[in-house]
């Protein structure tokens, strides 16, 4: 075999593998690290996000308010979602995010913020029950006395739907319609 004949054979193996993972791994990427295509807007509509302070509730309550919503962050540390929140306003120009206390592991907490968001919106049109915890070394206790991962990721979660959706306020058929769209 010549020189060139070798030489062609070694560049054209990673070639190769650079195309067939490409080929395989290309679609992966993308479905991974595309963005939302949908382009609604939700002028005029009243979304709860819980645990907005940080992560994809953060990020769930931007892209809300870029799209016009008044977004309601309800989060058991204010003092870490305030910033939060004006860094919300900032980027997606909407003034109309606000701050609530909420912690999912305490029922008082739960109906208190309830009681405000049934008193104080004229509409709540989205609910969006992102916060939770992940699991403990130890058993912890919430104030109730059950355990603590269990309150916060459903308990708590089911009593607050549960208190907002008792309310008429709350308009069940957009949020099976914006539902559907956002997703």
């Amino acid at each position: 075999m010549t020189p060139w004949a070798t030489a062609l054979i070694v560049s054209a193996v990673p070639i190769g593998i650079l195309l067939l993972s490409l080929l395989l791994f290309g679609p992966i990427y993308r479905a991974l690290t595309r963005k939302c295509s949908e382009n609604v807007r939700l002028d005029g509509k009243t979304v709860v996000v819980t645990g907005a302070s940080a992560g994809l509730g953060k990020a769930t309550a931007l892209e809300l308010a870029k799209r016009g919503a008044r977004v309601i962050m309800g989060c058991r540390n204010l003092t870490k979602a305030q910033p939060v929140a004006e860094d919300i306003i900032s980027k997606s120009g909407n003034t109309n995010v606000v701050v609530r206390h909420l912690e999912l592991s305490d029922f008082a907490s739960v109906r208190k913020f309830a009681a405000q968001i049934n008193a104080e919106e004229e509409d709540l049109h989205v609910l969006i029950n992102n916060a939770g915890i992940v699991g403990t070394k130890e058993k912890m206790l919430a104030v109730s006395g059950h355990e603590l991962v269990l309150t916060t990721n459903h308990y708590g979660p089911f009593l607050l739907t549960h208190l907002l959706m008792g309310n008429e306020k709350f308009r069940y058929s957009d949020v099976l319609r914006y539902l559907g769209k956002l997703v």
